[in-house]
Parts: structure tokens; C-alpha cells; sequence
């Protein structure tokens, strides 16, 4: 186990309360790699003896990096480095396996429904359809490096949705299934995002206590000539996912 550097702080931290203090400098030695994914951290009796602190001071310091997603505390066991937040760019239409391929993260996607269903009234407006009408609805629960990352409904449209691969899906993206099992490109899509809190069971499937933040991303794809392909619904991990988008000006 990595041991605490004392010396590591803010070139101005002397201003800084003990908490703030604490805190940046594990922030500095996790986020500079001096401890790794998964690593544990220094306990709070041994923080205690290495630097002086008070327990309260630890704590309030480590529940700081915790709310910030770097760590991980876990009852019993002490406290652990976070993984790095799963981030894909909106430059480009693409689908989670394919965006992050490049990056060395793995994506796999658990089944969990597919089947007859019917366009719900939001979706069916989002889409130019009617509601009511027949579609596939898939479920699913995408992991990334093994932790869960996001649930996911997907309304599909009947055409497409009827062929899909759920052995082909586990690895790879509903855009490429279409591009490559139908003679068709899918042409763009709408993307809303924001903050949500976790219903009981998307906070079961992803691991999270309550009440517990996500980001919800809604998105409405299409092929040409505005084509409706599908409506994804997604709640990612707060703590575990987030877009980048480029501006230029």
C-alpha cells in the first residue's frame, strides 16, 4: 500500500483549512498516479498518525473525494482509488462500444429485455410517429471495464428491430448492427442530457444507493431522409461517464 506524501500540497495551501488541505493533496497524488485504480488509500487512523489531523478532518477530507468520484469508500474496507470516468466525445454519431474502442476501455452489454412492444406518446413525438404503433423494445445494462455504467429502453423501429443479434449486441453497438445486418446509414440524431435522481430500479441495476444522481441522456436516432430508427433512454453513473463536446469560435 502506497503511503501518504506530506509534502505534497498547493503552492499556497497554507491558507487552506486542514480539511482543504488534506484533501487537495490526496487529490494531487491520485490524480498524478501515485496510487492506481482500485488501490486503497491510507486508513483513517493511519491519515490520523501521518499527518496530525483529527478524525473528523480525515473524514470530512476523504467524504469530499468521494462526492468528487475519485474515490470509492467502502464499509469495512477502507477507502479506494475510482476509476477514471468513462468519456465519449460529441464531435461524431457513434455508439458507446465504438467511441471508447480506441481508448482500451471494455464495453459489454447485458440483455436484459427484447421483445413486441409499442412507440410510448413522448417517444413517438420525439421520433415523427405515431403512438401506439408497433416496435421492439430492448432493455439493457452496459459495463464498462466490468462496473456497471448505464440502463438503458430503447424503442426500435419494427423493421430493424426484429433482426437484431442479442449474442451479436453483448459486443457491440446498435448503430454498427444496422449498418452492417441492413442496407442502410444511419444519418443523425438528437441528444438531450441532463441531471436526474435514480428510480428504485435503475439504482439497483447500477449499483447506486438512494436517492442517487445520474445523468439521463435521451437520444433519437435516424437514417436518411429522416428515416426513425430508434429512441434510446439512458441513466449513466454520475460518477462514472461524461461527454465531452468541442466548441470553436
Amino acid at each position: 500500500m502506497a503511503e501518504l506524501n506530506r509534502g505534497v500540497v498547493p503552492p499556497d495551501g497554507s491558507h487552506l483549512t486542514l480539511r482543504a488541505r488534506l484533501r487537495e493533496s490526496l487529490r494531487q497524488q491520485i490524480v498524478g498516479g501515485h496510487w492506481k485504480t482500485d488501490d486503497r488509500l491510507p486508513s483513517e487512523n493511519e491519515l490520523m498518525q501521518s499527518t496530525g489531523m483529527s478524525r473528523i478532518t480525515v473524514r470530512q477530507a476523504l467524504a469530499d473525494l468521494a462526492a468528487d468520484g475519485l474515490i470509492v469508500r467502502v464499509q469495512g474496507k477502507g477507502s479506494f482509488v475510482a476509476p477514471a470516468p468513462v468519456r465519449q466525445e460529441l464531435s461524431r454519431l457513434q455508439g458507446l462500444s465504438e467511441a471508447l474502442a480506441h481508448q482500451g476501455r471494455a464495453v459489454h452489454t447485458r440483455v436484459l429485455f427484447l421483445g413486441a412492444s409499442v412507440w410510448p406518446a413522448r417517444v413517438a413525438e420525439a421520433m415523427g410517429t405515431e403512438s401506439g404503433t408497433p416496435c421492439v423494445e430492448l432493455r439493457t445494462l452496459r459495463f464498462a471495464d466490468g462496473r456497471p455504467l448505464s440502463f438503458n429502453t430503447t424503442w426500435i423501429d419494427q423493421s430493424v428491430g426484429q433482426g437484431i443479434d442479442v449474442q451479436a449486441l453483448e459486443g457491440t453497438d446498435l448503430l454498427t448492427l444496422y449498418e452492417t445486418g441492413h442496407p442502410l446509414r444511419v444519418a443523425q440524431a438528437w441528444v438531450d442530457i441532463r441531471a436526474a435522481l435514480a428510480t428504485p430500479e435503475q439504482g439497483q441495476q447500477l449499483q447506486l444507493g438512494a436517492p442517487a444522481a445520474v445523468l439521463q441522456v435521451d437520444r433519437s436516432v435516424f437514417a436518411a431522409a429522416g428515416r426513425p430508427l430508434h429512441f434510446e433512454s439512458s441513466v449513466y453513473r454520475a460518477d462514472a461517464f461524461t461527454y465531452r463536446l468541442e466548441l470553436a469560435r
